[in-house]
C-alpha cells in the first residue's frame, strides 16, 4: 500500500502533536502549583493515558482516511450458449 505524502495530514499530525505538548505542559504546571498531592506514578499514568488516548484517536482518523476500499468489479453475466460467443 503506497499512501504517498499528504501535506494536510502532515500538518494535522504536527498540529495535534503541538496541542498534546501544550496539554502535557499545562498538566505539569498545575501539578507543580498544587504540589504532589498524589503519588508520582499516578500523575505519570494519567499523562500517559491522555497521550495514548489521543494517539489512538489520531490513528482512527488516519485509518478512516486511508482505508483501502474493496474493489468494485463488474459482475460478468453468464452466456446463454455454453459453446462460445454468439
Amino acid at each position: 500500500m503506497n499512501i504517498g505524502f499528504d501535506p494536510w495530514t502532515n500538518m494535522e499530525i504536527h498540529r495535534r502533536h503541538d496541542e498534546l505538548l501544550k496539554e502535557v505542559e499545562q498538566a505539569r504546571l498545575v501539578k507543580e502549583a498544587f504540589g504532589n498531592a498524589s503519588p508520582k506514578t499516578r500523575g505519570t499514568s494519567k499523562i500517559l493515558a491522555l497521550i495514548g488516548r489521543e494517539l489512538a484517536g489520531l490513528g482512527d482518523r488516519l485509518e478512516e482516511r486511508y482505508r483501502v476500499q474493496p474493489e468494485t468489479r463488474p459482475i460478468m453475466q453468464q452466456q446463454s450458449k455454453p459453446d462460445g460467443c454468439a
